[in-house]
């Protein structure tokens, strides 16, 4: 009996279960997509994330590496085989140097052999072209000595055979993870040389002095480590809560164990809990406005279903059923429906995540579907059985003659519940944009998402009100002038239950849908002008450090125009500086000049030139200088250094000159073996002044320097003197400055502005810039002001990078070398670097900075609204046609009367018309209103960045092209759905109707 109705009401009945899909889906889309999105995030977050922040070096000197890896390891299904390995530290017989001989599981692949071949045998060796070894050197390391199977280990040092040379890799191979077991420029660091590489066997045939024991508890001097790299293409959202156990337990094993475990994973946690949890709550928010708008079309279609029914009620009470009875027959059919809509439902979810996954998110996420879904959708259906015992127990109570009119009562409409609502979306919207009561202190909230749905909604309330009084001052205007058409129309839309309905539901899923829009719209701007303005130009190559001179040359050569490249120079800070080329940022460099007081970027940065004396260069074999200077005190000694800067090396070095004697001297010291094929450079002398065990007064000597020459081919050449200067006595000028424990002095080429020039983003004050040795020596002088400069990410200056390179002593660590380019050949560029020496390390379009943004919580957030919010209005609109041309064919014997009356066809098709067009538009237009309303309001609350962006202001422009694009669409549809059922509706009316009998 029951299928038999639903059958015989096939049409509302499949109208009820597709209506009910959209509210479960929507609830099942939420869990499902935002488990696929944490994926996203957690595989970005590892994959851009340094070797050291996506893996783990575990180092241990009492054996038992694969044991306690496995250990550290378990239950982890998203980590690589270990990639073990063995280490110790030695020095040579009458050298100084510090060795590494090692042994990494797959060592050779990742070297470039240059002669001989890799170990393959205890006691062989590998070593680098820079450590002046040859193949067959036998090389004898104090700390490994030899060992004679069952006699006592003798302290004699175990010859090591030469059997390959190796040039350096790639510091950045993952492989290494991170360690700089060698320079790639081939010059090791001071006291400390390249890598020696050996095999396994090594360690079974000597013996390695040290402090640790092996697995059976023999000593053992080398150290045993394992590394374990997490495999992004393996990690899935839910395996965040692994990750940050086993970061727990590493950060446990250097506290509780012997071992040392070396990462930066808790740093990737960091960014990646940031981002998860800034998805969380706005996709809540998110699909609880969907599942509210499904919940309303619901009620209106559910409705539709129990009053279809409503004659077979009557006479089921007419025939003695009691009220509950009736109330419960009137349930079977939408309760089977909605029960029928839940695994439908489910499954439709989980197919519409799955293709939000694949446009949406990067591809190759996997898609799940986990338990909170179905949670979800049975609470989203639960809205439906509620509109239906509702719709039930107002048919079951409804007189019977009620039931049996051909033209229904008109009921008035109670106030009660739109004040309510009404009242509610009040409070909420003053709570959210008024109190901050749930803003934090940047002024931006999740709980802003929930701004649009409650400004919709209160003003589609409105609008369902407005409708009808408005058709009704129209009444006296149709009776006097515009034909029967708009007569009947006006009437009808002012006493139609279904305008009010309809209305409330287009105005609240249009609402969302012109927000979401406008959102992203601005959203995507804000992004892309973000990018352009951190990326500081279309590409930025980032390139191996090299000299700041070096760079500037193979940058204008790799450039001859001037116009498409520029050398940059980035520090960290804070405050962040960017050094570069000023006529080349000009016209590479992102910029707004509004952001400056309408300034060009050009004219910002003309006043960034210093001055062009020129440097001191010394190129030869030696160096030597004469001085003058105060009697050393007695008992002191006062020792003179002079500070280079040497090609190929980006940190300074210091040559000693000697002890100062008497009053006067000629110091000499030899320049390092560098300086004879290129110029060094003279950035500095200094002095130190050392005490005697005990002393009655301190030592202050002034020294000044009055000769200086160079040896170069067995020839001294005298150097013109600079003009000098004393940073820390600037109006000393002459060439002397002092030698103290307190206040020591150094003397400097005057060859820089003691406050560079500056193009500043945010006051600085006094604040001392970085400078390229990471040393803040002196503050800035800010010759142009802007809120947001090329590649400044937070408060910071642009400088000149001539400048900066004379102003610094050297080349700190953490400064990142780069080329912007504005080309669209970026690979003829890198071709042209390459040949003038650089070597490129990677590049960033802006674009895909931007996309990188839009990857991560917030951008995932909102673009579910997006896609969501727009199939809700599409679905919206269908079910307002679909219940308009219900509720006129409930009117057919209304409309057949008139046309026996004499009313036109043409007339009555107007009038059909007109009722669904003001219908549908006024609902259509008072959401867009809404919208758009709700993004001014709420769109500088609400989230766009997980770490929102010090500089630039973002503009939050909203395109006017693609909200044009949804109003014209809906309008289109509208007018297309209006004229068609219109006519079905026309073609349906036959006088005939009028002798049919009552059902």
């Amino acid at each position: 009996m029951i299928l038999r109705g639903l059958w015989e009401r096939r049409t509302l009945s499949l109208v009820v279960l597709l209506i009910a899909l959209v509210p479960i889906a929507s609830a099942a889309v939420g869990p499902v997509y935002s488990a696929a999105a944490r994926t996203a995030i957690a595989r970005n977050a590892l994959e851009t994330a340094p070797v050291e922040g996506r893996g783990w070096r575990y180092t241990t000197r009492f054996g038992g590496i694969e044991e306690k890896l496995a250990a550290f390891t378990a239950g982890a299904r998203f980590t690589t085989p270990p990639v073990l390995g063995m280490e110790t530290s030695s020095g040579r017989v009458n050298d100084e140097s510090v060795y590494t001989l090692l042994w990494q599981d797959g060592q050779c692949e990742h070297l470039t052999l240059a002669k001989g071949r890799c170990p393959s045998a205890a006691r062989e060796v590998m070593a680098s072209a820079a450590s002046g070894f040859k193949v067959g050197q036998r090389v004898r390391l104090t700390s490994i000595v030899e060992m004679e199977p069952g006699a006592a280990t003798r302290r004699v040092p175990a010859p090591l055979t030469v059997v390959g040379i190796y040039r350096p890799g790639s510091p950045s191979d993952p492989f290494w993870f991170g360690r700089t077991l060698f320079s790639p420029s081939g010059a090791p660091g001071e006291g400390r040389t390249d890598a020696l590489f050996t095999v396994p066997e090594t360690r079974l045939g000597t013996y390695a002095i040290g402090g640790g024991t092996d697995a059976s508890g023999r000593p053992n001097g080398w150290t045993d480590y394992g590394i374990v790299y997490v495999d992004p293409s393996r990690v899935e959202g839910a395996d965040v809560p692994k990750l940050a156990a086993i970061q727990a337990s590493a950060e446990r094993a250097g506290r509780q164990s012997e071992a040392i475990v070396y990462s930066r994973v808790a740093d990737t946690l960091r960014r990646l809990t940031a981002d998860t949890g800034s998805l969380g709550v706005p996709t809540l928010l998110v699909v609880a406005q969907l599942v509210g708008l499904g919940w309303m079309l619901l009620f209106q279609t559910v409705g539709d279903l129990v009053r279809a029914r409503s004659a077979e009620l009557a006479l089921a009470r007419l025939r003695g059923h009691g009220r509950a009875r009736v109330w419960r027959y009137a349930l079977t059919e939408p309760v089977l429906l909605l029960a029928a809509a839940v695994p439908l439902g489910l499954l439709l979810g989980r197919v519409a995540a799955d293709a939000m996954a694949k446009v949406l998110l990067p591809p190759g996420i996997p898609v799940t579907f986990p338990v909170e879904a179905v949670a979800a959708g049975v609470a989203a259906m639960l809205g439906g059985v509620l509109a239906a015992a509702l719709a039930a127990w107002r048919t079951a109570t409804r007189p019977v003659t009620e039931e049996w009119r051909r033209t229904p009562r008109r009921s008035a409409r109670g106030w009660v519940l739109d004040a309510v609502v009404l009242a509610v979306t009040a409070v909420g919207l003053v709570e959210l944009l008024a109190t901050g009561v749930i803003t934090d202190v940047t002024g931006q909230s999740s709980g802003a998402l929930a701004v649009p749905g409650l400004i919709a909604l209160g003003t589609a309330l409105l609008a369902s009100r407005a409708v009808p009084v408005l058709a009704g001052r129209l009444f006296g205007v149709t009776r006097r002038r515009g034909g029967l058409g708009p007569f009947l129309a006006l009437r009808q839309v002012a006493r139609g239950p279904v305008t009010a309905g309809s209305v409330i539901v287009l105005g609240t899923a249009f609402g969302l849908a012109t927000f979401a829009v406008s959102a992203w719209s601005a959203t995507s701007g804000d992004y892309a002008e973000t990018a352009r303005f951190h990326n500081g130009a279309p590409t930025a190559i980032t390139v191996r450090p090299v000299e700041p001179s070096r760079l500037l040359a193979a940058v204008d050569a790799a450039d001859p125009s001037g116009t498409l490249a520029a050398p940059v120079v980035r520090m960290p800070g804070p405050p962040q500086l960017i050094a570069t080329d000023p006529a080349r940022l000009a016209a590479v460099g992102h910029w707004r000049p509004e952001l400056a007081g309408g300034r060009s970027l050009a004219s910002a940065v003309s006043g960034l030139t210093g001055p062009g004396t020129p440097r001191v260069w010394l190129k030869g074999e030696r160096f030597r200088v004469a001085v003058t200077h105060d009697l050393p005190p007695e008992g002191w000694t006062i020792r003179l250094t002079a500070l280079l800067r040497v090609p190929d090396r980006l940190s300074p070095t210091l040559i000693p000159l000697g002890e100062l004697r008497g009053r006067s001297g000629v110091h000499a010291w030899n320049l390092p073996p560098s300086c004879r094929n290129a110029a060094c450079e003279l950035r500095a002398f200094q002095g130190e002044p050392v005490p005697p065990a005990e002393y009655t007064e301190s030592a202050f000597v002034r020294v000044r320097v009055t000769a200086m020459s160079v040896r170069d081919d067995g020839r001294w050449t005298a150097l013109d003197l600079p003009p000098w200067r004393v940073d820390e006595n600037p109006r000393e000028r002459g060439g002397t400055f002092g030698i103290t424990p307190v206040g020591n002095q150094t003397l400097r080429p005057d060859t820089y502005r003691a406050e560079p020039a500056a193009l500043a983003v945010a006051d600085l004050g006094r604040r001392a810039l970085p400078g390229l040795d990471n040393a803040y020596a002196s503050p800035a002088h800010a010759v142009a002001t802007s809120a947001a400069a090329p590649g400044l990410t937070e408060a910071g200056a642009v400088v000149d990078l001539e400048q900066a390179d004379r102003m610094a002593y050297g080349v700190h660590e953490q400064a990142q070398f780069q080329v912007w380019t504005r080309t669209s050949d970026v690979a003829a560029l890198e071709r042209a670097l390459a040949e003038q020496g650089l070597s490129v390390v990677s590049r960033r379009h802006a674009g895909e900075l931007a996309a990188s943004f839009a990857a991560r919580g917030p951008g995932l957030a909102l673009l579910l609204l997006l896609v969501s919010a727009l199939a809700a209005a599409a679905l919206a609109l269908g079910r307002t046609v679909l219940a308009l041309r219900t509720a006129a064919r409930r009117r057919g014997y209304e409309l057949a009367a008139l046309e026996a009356s004499g009313a036109k066809m043409g007339a009555l098709r107007v009038s059909l018309l007109l009722e669904q067009l003001i219908t549908v538009m006024a609902g259509t237009l008072s959401g867009v209103l809404a919208g758009l309303v709700a993004a001014q309001a709420a769109l500088r609350r609400i989230p766009q960045f997980t770490e929102p962006p010090v500089t630039p202001p973002l503009p939050h422009e909203i395109a006017a092209a693609p909200v044009a694009l949804v109003v014209g669409a809906a309008l289109l549809v509208t007018l297309l759905a209006a004229a068609t059922v219109s006519e079905l509706l026309l073609r349906g009316i036959r006088v005939e109707r009028l002798r049919d009998a009552p059902a």
